[in-house]
């Protein structure tokens, strides 16, 4: 697949790269004096540039791109304008591509989400041992009869560990290796990557910037194949039992997975490193009901503030309510509270909120799914239903703030800053992250019980609670898949590789269709997060501090983290000390999971109720015991003898026959 894959990109824009790399002097030529002044070439119109130059030694022909039902846009030429050492001339210089979308199908062509994928550094034989995307800024587009047709851009050039493209090439020779290309096409919230797989390696310069400021331009381009992995991601989350962040708190281990030929592992040995870039945000609180009455109530005050208490909203919500009385005053304690009225008209009652909301930009209704386990009847009731990544995604893609507030920073997409906190987990970055994850870089997840007493536990959760020891220590970051993997229940699959059980299935059937194929599938953990949920109490404003207990709410909050244009970019293999890197092309993905409920918690009670019931069963059947026990005995001595006298039939039927 790799192999086949690198070299048809490369192949179908080979002879035009090489018309344009050579002949393109001629618009150069064209152009120079304009580029002088104010860098023209960012201006001139794509049909000009490209019906102004040859294909080996023929005139550019259009009709050799033609409108087509189904294809894939791709790059026909990459163009190095005007690169000197001259300093004076160093401000002309810029990296063009332009790209032939066969459909005609409109791309959304200004877009932020539009890159490049391109090598930054190189090794001591000139391979590419790192690459970073680059943004496309907007040329031209080919417009009446060929309307959509054909795209210039200019590759926008950028910082990395403080040089830039001319700071990174050589004199020469310019190495420019180009594995892909990223467009959104229009109604697309992601963009999707093309293969390009080629390096075009540029020497001599242009009429009038080589450094002798020659009358005649030397400019001249080779181009090599590039090899790329083209890879599909998936992407699966695992969620602990409580974490030592308390009650409500939850370890996420958030993955993807893909595949990869075995015969790249066989070359190049082992996946050392996987490179990857995307955008981290946590949202703010999210409600979650059972309750439709209440779920309409609710709404008219999603995405509102309204401010520490509003005696017009109906209702106040809350956690963690702990009432003190003493002989002359009562206090409420809350954990946590939306709209919660402390200012109290009772002489010597206070009330306490520690943490107070004032916004919930989201809400579902999510009424209980009725699906039991055997011992499930031990449990406490289910709060309320899951919401499933799929509505997330859609109320955050559609989302439109109450305040007409602002919007967070997400590779050029808008997307309401109501929706999310002004901070991620501790030790984590908000916004963009470009990390080298490596084998060797394990993570912990620790369980509740890891800083929590047994006190803890009594006082968080009474006598009945939730499973809180499950902790996992020096987790790989990179997994590559094995059969003995997938063998077991799929609660037992899901807690071997830390994924969501609901997705066992579907990552089997992948094993099984990939392995089929000559591949090897891995898990990719590149985050370990807090994921929170926590039942909810809920009365109305005649009523505060009322009876209506957090741990019989029908409704409860949750919070997340979400990855953003989560892509790939290049993987590193290690085999006998070699390291070796490998452009990856796969399209850019957002990861947003499940709301879920917290976890049912162990009623005792009903324990003790049920060995009660035991017991007294046992007593009351006691004295039939015996005529049990003489039954089963008859029972089994009538099948004894049914089988002898089967066996003694058998028996007769041979002597007869002989």
């Amino acid at each position: 697949m790799w192999k086949r894959y690198a070299t048809r990109a490369s192949l179908c824009i080979l002879v035009l790269v090489m018309m344009l790399c050579t002949v393109l002097t001629a618009v150069q030529g064209v152009v120079v004096s304009a580029a002088e002044a104010s860098n023209g070439f960012d201006d001139t119109d794509v049909m000009d540039d490209l019906t102004s130059s040859t294909v080996d030694g023929k005139p550019f022909d259009v009709m050799e791109y033609p409108f087509v039902s189904k294809g894939e846009p791709r790059i026909i030429t990459v163009v190095e304008y005007c690169y000197s050492v001259n300093k004076n001339l160093s401000k002309d210089y810029g990296i063009y591509i332009y790209v032939y979308n066969p459909t005609g199908v409109p791309l959304d062509a200004t877009s932020k989400q539009n890159k490049i994928q391109m090598a930054v550094e190189y090794g001591a034989s000139g391979e590419a041992t790192r690459y970073e995307k680059f943004g496309l800024s907007l040329c031209s587009i080919s417009s009446g009869n060929y309307k959509n047709l054909f795209y210039k851009y200019k590759v926008l050039d950028r910082e990395i560990d403080g040089t830039r493209f001319l700071d990174r090439v050589h004199s020469h020779e310019r190495r420019y290796s180009i594995s892909g290309f990223e467009l959104v096409t229009k109604g697309d919230k992601n963009a999707t990557e093309y293969g390009t797989g080629l390096t075009c390696i540029f020497t001599g310069y242009a009429k009038g910037y080589g450094a002798g400021a020659e009358d005649t331009s030397t400019l001249s381009c080779q181009v090599e194949d590039l090899e790329t992995l083209q890879l599909k991601v998936h992407h699966t989350h695992y969620r602990t039992d409580l974490s030592d962040k308390g009650n409500g708190h939850y370890n996420e281990v958030n993955t993807v997975y893909f595949a990869v030929p075995d015969e790249i592992f066989q070359k190049y040995g082992n996946l050392q490193k996987i490179h990857a870039e995307w955008w981290e945000y946590k949202t703010k609180l999210a409600l979650i009901t059972a309750n439709q009455d209440f779920y309409q109530t609710f709404l008219p005050y999603v995405g509102v503030d309204i401010g520490e208490y509003n005696p017009d909203v109906p209702f106040d919500l809350y956690y963690g309510l702990e009432t003190v009385v003493g002989e002359w005053y009562t206090n409420f304690f809350y954990d946590w509270g939306y709209n919660v009225k402390t200012e109290s008209e009772v002489f010597n009652v206070d009330t306490f909120v520690y943490d107070k909301c004032t916004l919930i930009p989201f809400a579902f209704y999510a009424p209980v799914e009725d699906v039991q386990g055997v011992f499930d009847f031990l449990y406490s009731d289910k709060v309320a239903g899951d919401v499933t990544h799929t509505v997330i995604e859609d109320w955050i893609y559609h989302y439109t703030s109450p305040s007409g507030g602002g919007y967070i920073d997400c590779n050029g997409r808008q997307m309401s800053q109501d929706l999310f906190e002004t901070a991620v987990d501790e030790g984590r970055t908000m916004g963009y992250n470009n990390v080298n994850i490596d084998l060797g870089d394990t993570f912990d997840l620790n369980s509740y019980d890891s800083n929590h007493s047994w006190w803890d536990k009594l006082w968080d959760f009474g006598f009945s609670w939730p499973a809180t020891s499950e902790e996992y220590k020096d987790v790989s970051p990179i997994v590559v898949v094995t059969a003995d993997d997938l063998t077991g229940s799929n609660e037992t699959i899901a807690k071997r590789l830390l994924v969501n059980e609901d997705d066992v299935a579907e990552l089997k059937a992948y094993f099984a269709v990939e392995t089929a194929k000559g591949n090897q599938v891995v898990l990719f953990r590149f985050a370990s997060t807090d994921y929170f949920s926590r039942a909810v109490g809920r009365h109305d404003n005649a009523t505060p501090n009322g009876s209506v207990g957090e741990k019989r709410a029908d409704t409860y909050i949750a919070q997340q983290t979400v990855f953003f244009d989560f892509d790939i970019i290049d993987l590193t293999f290690k085999k006998d000390g070699v390291y070796h890197v490998i452009p990856v092309v796969a399209d850019p993905i957002d990861i947003v999971k499940d709301f879920t409920a917290p976890k049912e918690e162990l009623e005792w009670w009903k324990i003790v109720l049920g060995l009660l019931l035991v017991v007294l069963l046992i007593v009351v059947l006691a004295p039939l015991f015996p005529y049990v026990v003489n039954g089963i005995a008859w029972v089994i001595r009538m099948i004894v003898m049914l089988f002898k006298k089967i066996a003694t039939g058998i028996g007769n039927l041979f002597k007869r026959r002989n």
